[in-house]
């Protein structure tokens, strides 16, 4: 039986207008900010608009700020449920675009940081003091050989339902073209946590009913987690969130991410990756001892790093 039209609006003044909830214009002028000083923008040749060329070759043009006022006003329940549970960050991340220019974009962030003096570690606070970081001379951005080879090719699964054959994941192009991964075409847009350093064992806030993914767990695990109702709209992020993230935190704060002194190495649990030997998930760290980026993967059990790397999340908004 249907509801009387009172109480039908009584229940949509319930839920918070979108410019009380999120900064969604200062959060996007923040985001194309940084993408530029990341240098991972340019005019589009065909389109004359800033944006991205594919791994298709494809433009995908940057997400204007209507299309993405749009998506919030879309995804209006999903972001009223996320935003108490502590995602209070914009993020766009260009899915898109080719590995080998992420990683060439970030090897040149770190070298310009690193001649400038200007690179630094993690800091908790705007408080903290900027303690420099050593950069090796030599490798800026170390990548394991074989998962090197896997990049932008279909044996790197997107967003796998579980680590195993049956894993009901994508390949990168097809999560490009999935509106419930890449909103707008080429282009993941989401909400992500604000938090420096991934808690560690026992330090996770709840928030809104949902505990903060601790440091500690193998990626099985924490797929497991994210496949509960406190996450719910939450999927693993990928190698391009996690460099996109270092590339804007460094461009912008002079900081790098993930150091792995401070227990804060992160797995890419949005990918999977089999090998003859074992099923791998990415993980990526700043080598503090080392002075260099380090993009490797890991068996989907593994309980012998896992004190030291930590999951973590994005909420992707979906369109029509």
């Amino acid at each position: 039986m249907l509801k009387p039209v009172s109480s039908q609006t009584d229940t949509i003044k319930e839920t918070p207008p979108l410019k009380h909830l999120f900064p969604v214009e200062t959060e996007y002028a923040r985001c194309v900010k940084a993408l530029n000083q990341a240098n991972l923008l340019a005019v589009l040749p065909q389109s004359r608009k800033p944006g991205i060329i594919g791994i298709d070759g494809q433009e995908y043009p940057l997400p204007s700020l209507e299309q993405v006022l749009d998506l919030f006003e879309i995804n209006h329940e999903l972001i009223s449920m996320k935003i108490p549970q502590g995602f209070n960050r914009l993020a766009l991340t260009p899915i898109s675009m080719p590995m080998s220019l992420l990683i060439n974009r970030l090897e040149t962030s770190i070298i310009k940081h690193a001649a400038q003096k200007e690179i630094y570690q993690t800091r908790l606070s705007d408080s903290d003091p900027f303690i420099p970081v050593r950069v090796n001379s030599q490798k800026h951005v170390w990548v394991w050989e074989t998962l090197l080879q896997a990049l932008d090719t279909d044996e790197l699964v997107y967003f796998p339902e579980k680590y195993s054959n049956n894993h009901r994941g994508q390949t990168k192009q097809e999560a490009v073209t999935n509106k419930s991964i890449c909103a707008l075409p080429g282009w993941s847009v989401g909400l992500v946590e604000s938090i420096p350093v991934i808690p560690n064992t026992g330090q996770g806030k709840i928030l809104a009913g949902r505990k903060q993914l601790e440091t500690g767990l193998s990626p099985r695990e924490y797929l497991q987690i994210l496949h509960t109702p406190p996450y719910r709209g939450e999927t693993g992020k990928t190698l391009e969130d996690f460099i996109t993230k270092f590339l804007v935190h460094l461009e912008t704060t002079g900081e790098v991410s993930h150091d792995i002194a401070d227990i804060n190495a992160m797995w890419c649990l949005g990918q999977y990756l089999k090998i003859s030997y074992a099923e791998v998930v990415p993980a990526g760290r700043w080598h503090r001892s080392i002075g260099r980026l380090r993009l490797d993967a890991h068996r989907t059990g593994n309980k012998l790093c896992t004190w030291n790397c930590g999951g973590s999340s994005a909420v992707r908004l979906a369109s029509r």
